[in-house]
């Protein structure tokens, strides 16, 4: 099966950028475990796909390889930071690509391109040769592929403990844990609807995409569907993604004593304040983020996954770095982040998936999150979401 792979991982003997000038001519010495186990596989490489600087950017542009574009509206973005690697697979290029999500990079990208996107479980994958992550293990490989079946065939390949990765064997125990807790499982399943978080705007036609889905499980998949209070406070997430991965840059840089020369001017800011951080500022976060971590089975009570957008803006030029607005209102540069990365921080599994539009509309995406080792769980209820509602037929209309 031919395939892609996001270019801040590591191909042996390919070019590794990671969108940046500083790595323009770097060589991956080996493949990464999530290579390995896909070429062992039987796949077949055919290229990189494109990411911003670091895989930090909501849109994918770099000085290296230009700007990304939306298969479905060539003057928008596919998101990012994985936008090359929805581009490849919404085109018709590839029916699969493996890519990274730290903070929404799959999510949100397949939500803009109409497809199934997999961030696994914190350490169900598992990793060891690479680029190092800029917030702690906030990044997880997964899949990108145009239907749940194929995304579940790519993830039982990349799945599974490697001794490399001692946090893969907690991964794959809560995976075993996940699965007795669903044989043993009783009356229907509960969905918590999110629709909005800590009054930030949010478009609403993709809330009415998102109630949609919502519908579609309470109607053709049995499920006990109501809404339900966001799982995360908006502005702790953020603070707390922000910090980490200023931290992080501050480190890829120390190496590179022209980096101010090299690196996109806009990343500058955050690289200087990771480099201004001091050990008490660094580690309260680790502290806070512990905490939110060990609180997270309280989460799971009263619902078994959670259903949310997987943006909150809908796809935006495709040169422009974040949406002005969203729903008439000014945000920032992570606004259109609103539901994705509170997963990454309590290192939730969560899929994305395409949400019911009209014929010929731009597509919308949601997702489903689940407790952590639940990968199995959302799964089969996305399988399930789409003999109900299939999409497997709807394509851009490439020129």
């Amino acid at each position: 099966m031919p395939l892609t792979v996001k270019d801040n991982l590591y191909v042996g003997g390919l070019r590794a950028t990671w969108g940046s000038l500083l790595f323009e001519n770097h060589i991956a010495p080996r493949d990464d475990i999530a290579v390995e186990r896909i070429r062992a596989a039987g796949a077949v490489i055919v290229g990189k796909t494109n990411t911003p600087e670091f895989a930090i950017s909501a849109h994918t542009d770099n000085r290296v390889f230009g700007v990304s574009r939306n298969p479905w509206d060539t003057a928008l973005t596919p998101g990012g930071s994985s936008g090359g690697a929805v581009a490849s697979v919404a085109a018709g290029m590839t029916p699969l690509a493996i890519a990274t999500d730290a903070g929404g990079s799959i999510r949100r990208p397949s939500g803009y391109a109409g497809l199934v996107g997999l961030r696994p479980s914190t350490g169900r994958v598992a990793r060891c040769y690479g680029f190092a992550p800029l917030a702690l293990d906030f990044q997880a490989i997964g899949p990108i592929a145009r239907t749940v079946a194929d995304a579940r065939l790519a993830f039982a390949i990349l799945a599974g403990a490697d001794p490399r990765d001692r946090l893969s064997f907690a991964a794959a125990a809560a995976a075993d844990a996940a699965a007795r807790r669903q044989a043993g499982r009783s009356g229907p399943l509960r969905i918590g609807l999110v629709t909005g978080a800590g009054g930030a705007p949010v478009e609403p036609a993709i809330i009415a995409a998102t109630e949609a889905a919502a519908a579609a499980f309470a109607d053709d998949a049995g499920c006990a569907v109501a809404p339900a209070a966001p799982p995360y406070d908006v502005e702790e997430i953020a603070g707390l993604f922000g910090g980490l991965s200023a931290a992080g840059l501050a480190r890829v840089v120390a190496g590179h004593p022209d980096w101010r020369e090299r690196v996109d001017p806009a990343v500058i800011p955050a690289i200087e304040t990771g480099l201004a951080m001091s050990a008490a500022d660094y580690v309260p976060m680790i502290d806070r983020l512990r905490a939110l971590r060990t609180a997270v089975p309280d989460l799971f009570e009263t619902v078994d996954v959670y259903l949310l957008p997987a943006s909150a803006a809908s796809p935006w030029p495709a040169a422009t770095r974040f949406p002005a607005t969203i729903a008439g209102k000014p945000v920032g540069p992570r606004g259109a982040a609103l539901f994705s990365t509170f997963v990454n921080a309590l290192g939730l599994p969560g899929i994305a998936l395409p949400a019911p539009v009209d014929n010929g509309a731009l597509p919308i995406g949601f997702q489903l999150v689940g407790n952590y080792g639940d990968d199995a769980l959302l799964l089969d209820l996305a399988a399930r979401y789409e003999a109900a509602r299939p999409w497997r037929d709807r394509w851009p209309a490439l020129g």
